[in-house]
């Protein structure tokens, strides 16, 4: 049976991020690339503010499936860059992080949208269909810049 795909990916600008001690927050934006069944694509993008790569990963993961459920309602399978939400989504790895646990509740909640639930999958950056949501990412936030 075919799904509807939907590629998410998350920037986070962190000024200085190679630099010990630097902040730990950026400004962020999201792009999603939705392609459901047939072959049909939509496009989303949205500045997300300043938060946290993970919070930025998990912002852009609701902010897709909020969109995709006016698409598909079942067999969908999100594809992120971010292997670690992915492995919290899949529940491979327990959430830690306190802040992290009420994004985490919120996609779990948006994922029930959908009849037979949500496939996640971890994807290369360099994969085509995650190099054209990152494009959506980075034309998002040099929007907000201009």
């Amino acid at each position: 049976m075919n799904k509807t795909k939907i590629i998410v990916d998350a920037c986070c600008r962190i000024k200085d991020a190679h630099l010990k001690n630097r902040l730990s927050k950026g400004k962020s934006a999201c792009g999603v690339l939705i392609i459901d069944y047939k072959g049909e694509e939509c496009h989303f993008k949205k500045y997300l503010g300043e938060m946290t790569v993970p919070e930025a990963e998990f912002r852009a993961l609701v902010f897709a499936l909020d969109k995709a459920v006016a698409v598909a309602r079942y067999n969908v399978e999100v594809r992120m860059d971010s292997q670690l939400v992915v492995r919290w989504m899949n529940g491979e790895y327990r959430i830690k992080k306190d802040h992290i646990k009420p994004l985490f509740d919120e996609a779990k909640k948006y994922e029930q949208r959908f009849k037979d639930g949500v496939t996640y999958i971890h994807h290369s950056r360099d994969s085509v269909l995650g190099k054209r949501a990152d494009k959506l990412a980075h034309d998002a936030y040099a929007e907000y810049q201009d």
